[in-house]
């Protein structure tokens, strides 16, 4: 027998049942709001008629509900399931029949475990909700509510547990969600601002606590608490280490090289896919120990001004509003430090130009698809796909094979993302041989190149116009090179700029395989683009 209350009130006999939103339904839900306890006529009567007048007849219009329950529900192992004296009834609930006590009682057993012990109980407990408590049945409220803040106790400690294991991840969106639902607690807030800075994301700690802080003023009148507070100045007085985690890089020991070379600013441009970020990130890690004030990572897709972002970062809690005072801010800011900056995405110079540290003791690497833009001073570096030997080898370590069908390499054309797309679909294909990889690849590459590459190639065409567009998806029947025929230069020549097709001569372009059959992959909407010169006849092969 279970009764479950934590959510739309539900019976389980030998099948489950709902008792509807009845009369006879109030009776239950007002019985087992007090289980075991003796609940009066008066309460019931109440109950069944809430906020009106209750009819001459309500206590017999009481005793026939009561019966149509006994004929729903099995007795208890002592009796009947509904008792009865004369101005009261009780329902007897045995252990762990009503969910809203078993929740309770697992919320107890996980405040006396440890680690991933109370992680299972609390699980479990927060498992048993359905929704709102006795949704659907109109019932008094102060029960309700305690259940409601049962609810709240048992996602924050299993926020505070998440944190104990070092999940941050996890802890951090139960936190957010208890704010959210429950914004004046302030334990939560403080769970939520340590998840954050241990996490690494100091800005989003600083953010909390000004959240934090603002409703505690509004609301209450008061401030934040001492262990809010002790929080806050922790994320205050961190180093910002933001830098993704380091990966197993192949090849590109002259890019390397160059990197760290001692220049203000490099930048790195390549086509999407190429492994840019993955360099710039490996470079970064070695040379942390050159900037000993913070690592920021910031990727420039996001909607917050960067500048805004940068001065969060290094713990600015006056932010002004005007972004040539935020940029002014910023460069005041990192003067003062020795930081190693990482932009990944710059879209254009006017982007980034403001953001460029004005002394000396600061370094600021910058990843870019796009090629028509320039800094001055600043180190470029264009990456190109792999060469044959280290291509073989990034795939041969990432599909855990020896083996390789060469038409592999050929369809990835030393693309990084491709092959590692290639690789993930080998691996995750136990049964799949490198030649069944390879005649996949010829059949449907649109399949095998649907996760990485396709990412890093959908941020580039989000900012494409219609004309450029409509070029790209004309890719997609091109032969790997082609002329342009008159006035068709300029839509190209954007696609060049943005690194989805290389200039080999005037009016000459060359497409990279992958990103050929990816703009064969994307749905035509508009006719094919009438610039292509397909006549043309091509010059070289593929790449």
């Amino acid at each position: 027998m279970l009764f479950h209350v934590l959510g739309p009130l539900e019976v389980h006999t030998t099948i489950p049942c709902r008792p509807g939103a009845g009369k006879p339904a109030a009776v239950l839900a007002a019985l087992l709001l007090r289980p075991d306890a003796w609940v009066g006529v008066d309460r019931l009567v109440e109950a069944v008629w809430p906020g009106r007048a209750a009819p001459a007849s309500a206590e017999a219009n009481l005793r026939t509900y009561v019966w149509q329950l006994r004929r729903m529900l099995p007795d208890h192992q002592d009796g009947p399931r509904i008792e009865r004296t004369a101005d009261a009834y009780r329902i007897r609930v045995g252990p762990g029949e009503l969910d809203a006590q078993r929740a309770a009682e697992l919320g107890a057993a996980a405040r006396s475990a440890r680690g991933t012990e109370a992680l299972g109980l609390l699980h479990e407990a927060l498992g048993l909700w359905r929704g709102r408590p006795f949704e659907g049945v109109e019932v008094e409220p102060e029960p309700v509510a305690q259940l409601e803040q049962l609810h709240l106790d048992l996602r924050e400690h299993l926020g505070e547990v998440q944190l104990t294991l070092g999940r941050g991840p996890d802890a951090i969106a139960t936190l957010r969600s208890v704010v959210a639902d429950a914004p004046l607690r302030e334990t939560a807030w403080t769970l939520l601002v340590r998840a954050q800075h241990t996490s690494g994301l100091r800005t989003e700690a600083l953010v909390a606590y000004r959240e934090a802080a603002e409703v505690f003023r509004a609301e209450l009148g008061i401030e934040p608490g001492p262990a809010l507070t002790a929080a806050h100045r922790l994320a205050l007085g961190s180093t910002r280490r933001e830098l993704p985690r380091d990966v197993h890089l192949i090849g590109r020991d002259t890019e390397l090289a160059r990197l760290e070379e001692p220049a203000p600013v490099v930048i790195v441009d390549g086509m999407p896919g190429v492994g840019k970020t993955a360099l710039v990130v490996h470079a970064a890690h070695r040379l942390v120990p050159g900037f000993p004030d913070g690592q920021l990572f910031v990727s420039l897709g996001g909607s917050e001004p960067v500048a805004q972002r940068l001065l969060r970062a290094v713990g600015s809690t006056d932010v002004p509003s005007d972004p040539e005072e935020q940029a002014a801010l910023w460069r005041s800011e990192v003067a003062r430090r020795r930081l190693l900056i990482v932009l990944d995405g710059a879209r254009d110079a006017a982007q980034v130009r403001p953001l460029l540290p004005a002394t000396p003791g600061s370094r600021m690497l910058i990843t870019t698809a796009h090629r028509g833009w320039h800094l001055d001073g600043a180190v470029r570096i264009r990456l190109q796909p792999l060469g044959e030997e280290d291509a073989t080898a990034l795939f041969a370590s990432a599909a855990a094979t020896r083996t390789l069908d060469r038409r592999v390499l050929h369809g990835c054309g030393g693309l990084p993302a491709a092959l590692l797309d290639a690789a993930a679909r080998l691996l995750t294909r136990p049964y799949w041989t490198p030649q069944r990889l390879a005649d996949e690849l010829a059949e449907d590459p649109c399949q095998v190149f649907s996760g990485a590459v396709r990412q890093s190639v959908g941020a580039a065409l989000a900012g494409l116009s219609v004309t450029e567009q409509s070029a790209w998806r004309a890719l997609g029947s091109a032969p790997a090179e082609f002329g342009a025929e008159p006035g068709t230069r300029a839509a190209y020549e954007s696609l060049v700029d943005k690194g989805l097709l290389d200039s080999t001569g005037p009016d000459r372009y060359r497409s990279h395989p992958v990103l050929r059959h990816l703009a064969a992959c994307r749905p035509a909407r508009t006719p094919r683009h009438r610039l292509l010169a397909l006549a043309t006849p091509p010059i070289g092969g593929p790449l």
